[in-house]
């Protein structure tokens, strides 16, 4: 009888073990950073990414990107990034979760898998994405030095907003402006802002301290 109960406990230890053993070899990620500097002025996007995705077994033509955000100071350091790749395979999703702090020089990443991503259609590719901010950034849309802090964000989602004042679109790599100053638009489409404040915390949007542009996918 003792027998019997040793035999049955040691199998659900057993168990236990490799049932552990899988979930972590199948969750694990390897801490790597996206962007290797920390001066944003130096930093090949598309390049970049195309290391990270390599590394972590990430797609191409399958990634998708949301919830972004990087914060830069005045001199376009970066300061912390963190957003959501959304990876398709067959009829499977892979989500990871990517946080950075470059002030902490602390990376974490996580994944879990999901048999839908509802929003998955409506989200802009990633590999585009980083195109767009390799762009952006050559256009020096990112210099502004009026705050101590920027923060770009995307929802990353193709979605109707409501822009006040002077907004722009990314068309065939080039900013065209669009919207005055005193006026209200909708538009739709693949949209990303920059937000200033003096602080790296608090950052709200108004007309003084943010400007839109819409990077694919643009109507009016």
């Amino acid at each position: 009888m003792n027998v019997k109960k040793w035999v049955i406990s040691s199998s659900i230890i057993l168990f236990a073990i490799l049932s552990a053993i899988y979930y972590f070899s199948e969750n694990y990620v390897r801490e790597v950073s996206l962007f290797k500097q920390t001066d944003f002025n130096t930093v090949n996007n598309k390049e970049s990414w195309e290391l990270f995705r390599s590394e972590l077994s990430i797609s191409k033509e399958n990634s998708k990107i949301e919830n972004f955000h990087l914060i830069l100071d005045k001199k376009n350091t970066i300061y912390s990034i963190q957003f959501d790749l959304v990876d398709k395979d067959d009829d499977q999703y892979t989500i990871y979760h990517y946080s950075e702090s470059k002030e902490e020089n602390n990376i974490n990443i996580s994944k879990s898998k999901a048999n839908e991503w509802l929003q998955y259609d409506n989200l802009v590719y990633a590999d585009y994405f980083f195109s767009a901010l390799d762009t952006l950034k050559q256009k020096g849309f990112f210099d502004s030095k009026k705050f101590e802090y920027k923060l770009i964000v995307s929802s990353g989602w193709n979605e109707e907003i409501e822009l006040e004042g002077d907004h722009f679109v990314l068309t065939n790599n080039n900013i065209r402006k669009i919207g005055n100053e005193g006026s209200t638009t909708v538009s739709s489409g693949f949209n990303l802002q920059v937000i200033g404040s003096d602080r790296s915390s608090n950052f709200s949007t108004d007309i003084l301290t943010t400007k839109s542009i819409f990077i694919e996918n643009y109507l009016e």
